[in-house]
């Protein structure tokens, strides 16, 4: 299980972060944030990652033509076997886009994909 979040996106992904059913290293959460300060519940994402012996990463910065840190290739990089996961992402409407049209090129079928968009 592969859970992707951004923005406020992060709110029901560490929900499922701590609830959904799975073994250690069955769940990876990919946090995108612009930098470190605007990463919020770290604590509390650090500790169920420790719990449950799951997969955490920040994805941190600005994204350009040289680095995006949710490029298929990226995410390759972090989740090899990629393909094989359910996807649940969700963040603003750009990033949300975006990521669903990066993950379906890297090979997840669309069946596979849940997204949710959160907008001010």
């Amino acid at each position: 299980m592969l859970l992707i979040a951004g923005g406020v996106g992060i709110t029901p992904m560490r929900a499922l972060f701590e609830t959904l059913p799975g073994g250690p290293g069955d769940i990876t959460l990919l946090y995108r944030a612009g930098a470190e300060e605007q990463l919020v519940l770290r604590a509390e994402l650090e500790a169920i990652a420790a719990e449950r012996q799951a997969g955490l990463h920040y994805l941190l910065g600005r994204s350009d033509d040289a680095h995006d840190p949710l490029a298929p290739r990226s995410l390759l990089t972090l989740v090899p076997d990629l393909v094989e996961h359910d996807v649940y992402l969700c963040g603003p409407p750009g990033m949300s886009d975006a990521t669903r049209a990066a993950v379906l090129r890297a090979g997840v079928p669309a069946g596979r994909v849940h997204s949710e968009c959160f907008s001010f």
